[in-house]
């Protein structure tokens, strides 16, 4: 039995998937974790949204579409880019 799942992280910024990462079956995070990484696709660190499975994709995806995620994507600016 394998003792990590691969989940994704998505952008809020563009709603892209940023990247993913194996997790530890034994060490979950809670539904929606956030943690901040690189997106390839806006060129800036933000904090990325954690999807454990299909179904969570999708609501991921349909919360994005509704703008659940506008207040969200203007407290995670890129802090590189701030201190510019």
């Amino acid at each position: 039995m394998a003792r990590y799942e691969i989940h994704s992280f998505f952008c809020p910024e563009c709603g892209k998937k940023a990247m993913d990462l194996p997790r530890q079956k034994g060490h979950q995070h809670k539904d929606f974790h956030r943690k901040k990484l690189y997106c390839p696709w806006c060129h800036k660190t933000i904090n990325c949204i954690e999807v454990k499975n299909l179904d969570q994709e999708l609501e991921f995806k349909e919360n994005f579409e509704k703008g659940v995620y506008e207040d969200e994507k203007k407290n995670s600016l890129d802090t590189v880019r701030l201190s510019c």
